[in-house]
């Protein structure tokens, strides 16, 4: 709150390590009640894993955002972020925004990219509010792509 936000964010964590790993979750998630309203953010690929780390988190944040906009080669090698983009991952995408609005009562966002035209796009926020999403932020660059130039 120093900066004047309304609104903080954590780092972008790992729900798979967060999920399982205690020593990963104190390093990592580390607040204080200042930080308040405060939104967790993790990288997912796996709903049961975001799902479980969502639960873990609920009571110490006000939403859980899901990064389905990271373009970081990190997120390539472990297929997550905007790497999960692509109509092939539609479904577990959704699955992982489902399973993550049934394990928690606070909001789940999501966090996208543009995808190659304005429709698929709409259609992809049209699919997320349905499978529950609260609040969509959209990050107007285009996904990652290793074979996109320019």
């Amino acid at each position: 709150r120093k900066y004047g936000t309304h609104l903080d964010y954590t780092p972008m964590m790992s729900s798979s390590d967060f999920a399982r790993d205690e020593q990963y979750r104190k390093a990592e998630f580390q607040h204080i009640p200042e930080d308040r309203p405060l939104v967790c953010h993790f990288s997912a690929n796996n709903p049961d894993e975001f799902a479980q780390a969502a639960r873990l988190c609920q009571h110490q944040c006000d939403a859980i955002d899901l990064n389905l906009g990271c373009p970081q080669r990190t997120a390539h090698l472990g297929h997550f972020g905007s790497y999960l983009l692509g109509q092939e991952d539609r479904e577990l995408v959704l699955n992982i925004v489902r399973a993550g609005v049934k394990a928690v009562s606070i909001p789940i966002f999501v966090k996208i990219r543009l995808l190659n035209t304005l429709e698929e796009t709409i259609e992809l926020c049209k699919q997320l509010r349905e499978a529950g999403a609260s609040l969509i932020a959209i990050h107007a660059r285009y996904r990652a792509s290793f074979e996109r130039k320019g």
